[in-house]
């Protein structure tokens, strides 16, 4: 008796996923691919490795040192989530991209964390320049990040991020981190 249950359970389990549409045509995205050329990146400067120098500063008190093994991966995680390369983000963007700049803005009503993303691009379509912004709140906090990049020659040589993060009846904390890839 049980077992015949088990299988009229997983009979109608099975005919509910039956009548989903299929993945790939619901959530075909085709945005710029960010993650993917930071991704790129990444791969590069783990097989030649650089320093950087970072100057960092939370609540006006600042700190810079210079380094030489960065996980680039948790380094720039902020840049690489702000990938608008996803199903949720498929519908929810305006694209006011024009030559030689990529520019997306979160539509009204739409409720994702990056407000906007623009990319300047060179002749050969590589980004010379990177702005996202990035706002989140809920009932327990407000944050805003604003991610800068710029490039040379397809190559990342600065980066920034700027924000500010207020937890509810607490007093806001400002911070700006700021990266320099070094020659070697």
């Amino acid at each position: 008796m049980i077992l015949h249950r088990i299988g009229i359970f997983l009979g109608l389990a099975l005919s509910l996923l039956a009548c989903r549409p299929e993945a790939s045509k619901a959530t075909k995205v085709d945005l710029y691919p960010w993650s993917n050329y930071l991704q790129a990146q990444i791969d590069s400067l783990g097989k030649h490795p650089t320093r950087v120098q970072k100057i960092i500063v939370l609540d006006g008190k600042k700190e810079q040192k210079q380094l030489a093994n960065i996980d680039w991966k948790q380094e720039w995680s902020m840049f690489l989530h702000a990938d608008l390369n996803t199903p949720a983000a498929a519908t929810s963007y305006d694209n006011l991209s024009e030559d030689g700049l990529i520019y997306y803005s979160l539509k009204i009503g739409a409720d994702l964390p990056v407000k906007k993303m623009i990319i300047h691009l060179d002749g050969q379509d590589r980004p010379t320049k990177a702005e996202i912004l990035i706002e989140e709140k809920n009932f327990l906090f407000e944050s805003q990040k604003k991610l800068h990049m710029n490039f040379s020659d397809g190559m990342v040589q600065t980066y920034s991020i700027e924000g500010v993060q207020q937890m509810r009846w607490m007093s806001p904390t400002k911070f700006q981190l700021m990266g320099i890839l070094l020659p070697k």
